[in-house]
């Protein structure tokens, strides 16, 4: 005979998974739109409605609230595309913990890709790998994203990699967008950097509170 206290943890249980794959979709999908500079697409998968919602973009700085979040992500990707341009991250190894009360969730994964830049001499091929930390949460049964950090750690030349060519792993010496405020987190790679484990992996949790925010900074590498 199986018992109400049983079955509450199956319930629970099934829950969890089902929402392991909502916020797997939607991250994919987010993830598309970013590679298509589908700007609106993007937006949609953000809790606009939240007044904490939050992306932080390598060191372009931390956008907080809708119209921040809408201010990086056009900057980012609100520009027509050029031929011969190209974005193509990758999202893999997901780790994703959906709190207690299946309200929130805390996730991570490894983004490897490539791209393409264009200039006055043609296109030139480029390795692009970092990370991924969001938060989500579940909005009139719908899972979006809260808070989001990507972290930068490789953006190089194909034909150098990422040893020789350190261009283009920090901003270009030009002004902060003036709705950012300061990055929480940036080390990329270098020869002369050691690398830490940020974003650190997100553990079991009941709810979320005031104290989870900025979880994914915590330097254990579990």
């Amino acid at each position: 005979m199986i018992t109400q206290e049983r079955k509450k943890e199956l319930l629970l249980a099934l829950n969890k998974l089902e929402a392991y794959h909502q916020i797997q979709n939607e991250m994919g999908r987010l993830t598309a739109a970013f590679n298509f500079h589908d700007r609106d697409q993007v937006l949609s998968h953000f809790a606009l409605e939240k007044e904490d919602v939050s992306l932080e973009y390598a060191d372009e700085g931390r956008f907080e609230g809708p119209e921040a979040v809408r201010a990086i992500v056009d900057q980012l990707i609100g520009g027509e595309a050029k031929p011969g341009e190209m974005t193509d991250m990758q999202l893999t190894t997901p780790m994703i913990e959906v709190a207690g009360d299946g309200q929130t969730a805390k996730c991570v994964w490894w983004c490897p890709g490539a791209g393409a830049v264009t200039d006055e001499e043609g296109a030139h091929a480029l390795w692009l790998w970092g990370q991924i930390a969001a938060d989500f949460i579940c909005i009139d049964e719908t899972w979006k994203v809260w808070h989001l950090h990507y972290f930068r750690f490789i953006r190089c030349s194909y034909e150098k990699g990422w040893v020789e060519d350190l261009s283009m792993i920090n901003r270009a010496n030009t002004p902060m967008h003036p709705m950012s405020l300061p990055t929480t987190y940036h080390n990329p790679y270098s020869p002369l950097s050691i690398r830490d484990g940020v974003p650190c992996m997100p553990m079991p949790y009941e709810t979320y509170t005031a104290a989870d925010r900025y979880w994914e900074l915590n330097r254990d590498k579990r």
